[in-house]
């Protein structure tokens, strides 16, 4: 009766034991869902830093195509910088600029009186 009991006593502990050793492991659940997750959180990040990098390429072709223009037009003249080809103040700077009129020579003294008359009728200070 003893050798009985402690065999049924001994079966009980193995399998309980083994029951125990072959449970569902909550850890390699948790440590698939953080893999879960960091996996979401890379793909997020690459796809800002691919947004990033988009506007980065946009922003450098706006300020390529400013700075071509600079170093050929004068800014007065550029529409995208606010100016006006047809103005006065365009006339000025492409005179300043490449120092020639008609007569192969600079002469911005009647465009600057022009600029300081269009200028001069404008109140710089609202009453």
């Amino acid at each position: 009766m003893t050798l009985t009991a402690i065999a049924v006593i001994a079966s009980l502990a193995v399998g309980f034991g083994a029951g125990w050793g072959l449970k569902p492991d909550s850890a390699t659940e948790a440590l698939q869902a953080n893999a879960a997750a960091l996996a979401s959180v890379q793909a997020g990040n690459e796809a800002l830093v691919a947004r990033v990098n988009e506007v980065a390429v946009e922003a450098g072709k706006r300020e390529t195509m400013i700075a071509d223009k600079l170093t050929g037009i004068p800014p007065q003249c550029v529409k995208e910088l606010g100016g006006d080809p047809m103005s006065a103040d365009c006339a000025w700077a492409w005179c300043v600029r490449t120092g020639e009129t008609n007569a192969q020579r600079c002469e911005a003294s009647k465009l600057t009186d022009l600029l300081i008359q269009q200028y001069g009728k404008k109140a710089a200070c609202p009453p």
